[in-house]
């Protein structure tokens, strides 16, 4: 029988996944957008239970009127638990001469995922793929037993810091990017506060009571409703590994 994989090498894999994806997409002249990834990521997580344990719950905008571009997860494991504002940008493909196109640091955008985050953590998380103008770069970082550029398929990075840095390069957005498995140790602890350089009491203020609400109501279609609405959000996923088996 195969062994177990870490909480670690299974969001290692999803970025596989991710990077692959894209590649299929455009080799059939597709575009996969920045909602449809993240949806399509979320679903493929939580067909997953039976296999590895996870819990993955979700609501998204299902009416007509709720605006919002940014998801708010809610990660658990055994050990911790993270509160996370996304907003999720797509690598370009190279026929567009540019990086992130979506991500205009012109625009009040990054401002406002970081304001609208309250106690969140705010975050960017870019769908990476081999078909850029600068995909070449996306190297390094995956760290020992990890091998393959793929594991670039989703990376993270501070808001804060994105929005310091004022430019939608990928020459100069690395150096605050991480491949989004970094966001866990190997044991399986949260840490995010290495992987985007925030501080500990930044990590451990993101999940306060008025959050753990959510959890409790995640089913609750009306609540949901409400809050999406409120909070200006695409929707709520909460990625519950704390039963992770990686069977």
């Amino acid at each position: 029988m195969p062994s177990a994989i870490s909480l670690r090498d299974y969001l290692r894999q999803r970025a596989a996944w991710v990077w692959n994806e894209q590649g299929h997409a455009f080799n059939n002249g597709l575009a996969l957008q920045e909602e449809t990834l993240t949806e399509m990521l979320l679903l493929r997580m939580a067909r997953d239970h039976a296999k590895h344990g996870l819990n993955v719950t979700m609501f998204n905008k299902t009416e007509e009127g709720i605006n919002g571009a940014d998801w708010e997860w809610i990660i658990r494991t055994r050990f911790c638990e993270l509160g996370l504002r996304v907003q999720a940008k797509r690598l370009y493909h190279k026929d567009k001469s540019k990086d992130y196109g979506g991500l205009d640091p012109s625009s009040p955008q990054a401002g406002k995922l970081i304001k609208r985050a309250g106690s969140n953590i705010p975050l960017y998380v870019f769908f990476n793929h081999d078909h850029g103008v600068n995909s070449k770069l996306l190297h390094g970082g995956g760290e020992h037993p990890y091998r393959g550029r793929s594991y670039w398929g989703c990376s993270i990075a501070c808001a804060k810091k994105v929005k310091a840095a004022g430019t939608n390069k990928l020459s100069d957005l690395k150096k605050h990017m991480k491949p989004w498995h970094r966001l866990v140790t190997m044991s399986g602890k949260c840490d995010a506060k290495n992987a985007l350089g925030i501080t500990q009491d930044e990590m451990n203020a993101s999940m306060p009571v008025s959050r753990r609400v959510v959890l409790e109501n995640i089913r609750n279609r009306d609540f949901m409703s409400q809050y999406i609405q409120t909070e200006e959000l695409a929707g709520v996923a909460i990625l519950d590994f704390s039963d992770f088996r990686g069977e």
